[in-house]
């Protein structure tokens, strides 16, 4: 079994039109704003960062840009280790259920990644009942067992390609707010990603 943490410096930061961060004017919040810049001139909407993660000896960004038109999606991106943009992948955001679990499998490790709502919905009696995330606890079936303090979204990285058994959202009362049997009752569980290269224009 294995329990892993990971640092949450830069999570659940909004970044303004400028590219500054509102909690801190930090290089990663100006490389993702320069990114949708160059690649998404159009979208002027908000960018925030849901979650970050060190992984292969480079960093791995959970990022949302959404101007309101159409469906959002959330880009994940992988920055080498000079803080470059090499790869990125989208990931489903959460409609009417509270989170969503986009898996990628890259180079022999199995990613999870998603961002929440605050609410989610119950199927019966057909209504929205609020919920309070900031834990959250992954199983793999090969037995990794991973918990985690979260805030706006997470991103759970394996040590192999062992499928998922247990994905279960907390809040800091240890009170379970959510969890795959309820994406399952909803029709859908696991949403599969994969990255592209991020070419330099």
């Amino acid at each position: 079994m294995m329990v892993s943490g990971c640092s949450n410096t830069g999570v659940g930061q909004q970044i303004d039109s400028k590219g500054d961060t509102v909690n801190n004017r930090g290089s990663l919040g100006q490389i993702v704003e320069s990114y949708y810049k160059k690649y998404e001139p159009s979208n002027k909407g908000k960018t925030h960062i849901f979650a970050q993660k060190v992984f292969k000896g480079g960093t791995l960004v959970l990022t949302e840009k959404n101007d309101g038109q159409g469906q959002s999606y959330t880009n994940l991106f992988f920055l080498d280790e000079n803080k470059k943009i090499i790869k990125k992948a989208q990931g489903q955001t959460p409609l009417s259920m509270c989170f969503t679990v986009n898996v990628i499998e890259y180079d022999g490790c199995k990613i999870i990644f998603g961002n929440f709502n605050d609410s989610t919905w119950l199927i019966e009696p057909d209504k929205k009942k609020p919920v309070d995330i900031q834990n959250i606890l992954v199983r793999f079936k090969n037995g990794e067992v991973y918990s985690e303090k979260v805030e706006k979204g997470y991103i759970i990285t394996s040590q192999s390609l062992a499928d998922v058994e247990v994905v279960e959202l907390y809040d800091n009362n240890d009170v379970l707010q959510s969890d795959l049997n309820d994406l399952q009752r909803y029709g859908s569980v696991f949403d599969e990603a994969s990255f592209v290269d991020v070419t330099v224009r």
